[in-house]
């Protein structure tokens, strides 16, 4: 079974406890991150710290990918271009590579929310936006909503995401896991401890099944 671990919003507080157990079982994952988190660093008040944090998980062979600079609610999209060249320039300042792009949100699918002109009538307008860029976005196959989560769920968190990856492996697809290691608008700062031992309990059960990882794209 092939799974592949994505984490959105950092960095953030739980980043480097996340980066910690990643070492330590070998596996390499996608960090989706936000510009103002790493330019700003409302989360800790020291950009420096932030900046280092990036700088680790580039050097510990992860895959830095672009969230857009300050995640922008999906019914803002007329802002997205601005939004997601900002959040691209503080990334490539600590990596000069190509950078993946995820959504704020993901894609939605969402009937008369908003002005979708010929898009179509359930189709995400932000979608049209960055095909005009020549950016792809990288999606999941399932959200944890790991964020609602509490210190005590991190076993109910793994076991949630080992049968996803059962699921997908029986669908024939590769599982492609959407985490958080921070949090956006007001619950920057957050911790995400429940993600932290979820993940742990997830990869040492993962290694002991024998399953692969690769990160995305």
């Amino acid at each position: 079974m092939v799974f592949a671990l994505t984490f959105d919003d950092g960095p953030g507080p739980s980043t480097t406890e996340l980066l910690d157990v990643l070492r330590d079982s070998g596996v390499r994952a996608t960090f989706f991150l936000l510009g103002r988190n790493v330019e700003e660093a409302p989360w800790c008040g020291d950009p420096r710290r932030a900046r280092s944090i990036v700088e680790r998980a580039a050097r510990e062979g992860h895959v830095l990918g672009n969230h857009t600079y300050s995640h922008l609610r999906p019914d803002r999209w007329r802002e997205l271009a601005a939004d997601l060249r900002r959040g691209e320039a503080v990334l490539r300042s600590l990596r000069p590579a190509p950078v993946p792009f995820r959504l704020p949100y993901g894609i939605q699918r969402v009937e008369g929310a908003f002005p979708l002109g010929t898009i179509g009538e359930q189709m995400d307008p932000r979608v049209a936006v960055i095909a005009s860029m020549g950016i792809a976005h990288q999606h999941w196959t399932s959200d944890f909503d790991d964020w609602t989560l509490g210190v005590s769920d991190g076993p109910a968190l793994a076991a949630k995401m080992i049968a996803h990856v059962e699921q997908c492996a029986a669908a024939g697809i590769d599982a492609v896991l959407d985490l958080h290691d921070s949090g956006t608008g007001s619950s920057f700062g957050y911790e995400r401890p429940a993600t932290v031992a979820g993940v742990k309990l997830f990869l040492q059960e993962g290694a002991r099944r024998g399953w692969s990882s690769f990160t995305v794209p």
